[in-house]
């Protein structure tokens, strides 16, 4: 019998993605809202979904039928692998495909656009032209040229990051606990050391738990005054409280988040996106890092071939 496949969150799924899926299994694209998650997991073999839902014991315990649960994103936070490892449910995801991921750059584009975006003003000036007026004076913003950019966390997207920062005439410097670190590129000794000297701090780190709240009131004292921040990692590596009183005190000249605590989750009541409303220099995207069209379509045909892998 053909293995049963839902794609919970269909929205854009990759025509030779799918293709690719059919020929072995019996797909179905349907979204399903996270209430529906334990049901869809006693119909199918294999549930594909991309960041809206989570795996935690209450699925795993109701979810009769489901063997693979697939997500074609690099971080798995919202995955309980532990859980999934007794229950003996397979997780498919692209967390540590370093070859692969070479080719797929979007989040480190967004980083970089952010961090433009962040520094000339752009949103703020459009959205004033867009009111009829023509103020160029109002946003004076600062350049990239020769000054210095902290990477915190160099596995592959930092790596590309601090590429793309050099070749932009920026001195790069990067930290991280792994033991292969990136020839060529300057180490700071400790987070501390990197934040003291870095006018833009770019967060590339993975959440787990020694790496929650990773950038915190203390880290927030360290930077240079002035600096900015950039995170496209995931909203738990930042302490929002303590980064919204560094912006409130001007420690922190500016702060543009891909991610947030929370997400999906996310409306206007939530701190950062209020605060947002009230600041220029906090910008906040509803993490787009890997949402690009050409992405999709890598990263849903690579995972394809995992997934029907697994269910064999």
């Amino acid at each position: 019998m053909r293995p049963r496949i839902l794609i919970a969150e269909p929205g854009d799924f990759s025509p030779v993605a799918l293709a690719a899926l059919r020929q072995q299994a019996d797909v179905e694209l349907r979204e399903v809202p996270p209430a529906g998650l334990a049901e869809a997991g006693r119909e199918f073999d294999a549930l594909w979904f991309r960041l809206a839902h989570r795996i935690d014991r209450t699925f795993l315990d109701a979810r009769g039928r489901c063997r693979v649960v697939a997500t074609p994103v690099t971080g798995i936070d919202h995955i309980d692998i532990d859980a999934c490892r007794s229950a003996g449910v397979k997780v498919v995801s692209l967390k540590g495909e370093t070859e692969f991921l070479k080719e797929v750059r979007a989040t480190a584009e967004l980083t970089l656009g952010l961090a433009l975006a962040l520094l000339r003003h752009i949103p703020a000036a459009s959205a004033s032209v867009a009111a009829g007026e023509w103020a160029r004076d109002r946003f004076r913003g600062h350049e990239l040229y020769r000054k210095t950019a902290g990477i915190v966390g160099v596995g592959r997207l930092g790596t590309i990051v601090a590429g793309y920062l050099e070749a932009l005439g920026m001195s790069v410097v990067g930290y991280d606990v792994r033991p292969d670190f990136p020839p060529g590129l300057r180490r700071a000794p400790t987070l501390q050391a990197l934040l003291n000297e870095s006018d833009l701090v770019s967060v590339h780190v993975s959440l787990e738990a020694s790496t929650r709240n990773l950038l915190g009131a203390e880290a927030f004292a360290a930077m240079k005054p002035g600096a900015v921040l950039v995170n496209t990692s995931r909203g738990g590596v930042v302490d929002e409280a303590a980064m919204l009183a560094a912006l409130a005190s001007g420690r922190l000249g500016g702060a543009a988040l891909d991610v947030l605590t929370g997400e999906p989750g996310i409306d206007a009541r939530h701190p950062v996106v209020a605060e947002s409303k009230r600041r220029t220099n906090l910008l906040v995207l509803p993490h787009l890092g890997g949402n690009t069209h050409e992405s999709f379509e890598k990263t849903e045909l690579f995972l394809a071939g995992k997934v029907l892998e697994a269910l064999r």
